[in-house]
C-alpha cells in the first residue's frame, strides 16, 4: 500500500501514522479498529469517535488520546450536541 506524504491539512491521526511509518490498514490490524472507521476519522466525517477506539489507536501509535483529537472539531461536536457548557 502506498505511503502518504505529510501535508499541513492532515489530521493528527494521519500525521502520527506517517511518523510511525504505518498505513491505516496496518494500524487497523494492530489496533482492531476497522479501516473504515480510521478513514472516516481521517476524512473528518466522524465528529465523536469512541474513546475506547481512540485508546486502542493511541496504544499502537505510542501517543496519548489527546494527540489524536483536533480541539476545533471537538468544540464543534459539543456545540452540535448542545451540551450546555455555555
Amino acid at each position: 500500500m502506498k505511503r502518504m506524504a505529510m501535508r499541513e491539512d492532515m489530521t493528527p491521526l494521519d500525521k502520527k501514522c506517517i511518523e510511525k511509518g504505518i498505513t491505516r490498514a496496518e494500524l487497523s490490524r494492530r489496533s482492531g479498529v476497522p479501516v473504515r472507521t480510521l478513514e472516516s476519522w481521517s476524512a473528518r466525517a466522524r465528529k465523536n469517535p469512541s474513546v475506547y477506539q481512540l485508546y486502542k489507536v493511541a496504544q499502537v501509535l505510542e501517543c496519548h488520546i489527546e494527540d489524536l483529537i483536533e480541539p476545533e472539531l471537538a468544540e464543534v461536536a459539543n456545540e452540535d450536541k448542545g451540551d450546555g457548557s455555555d
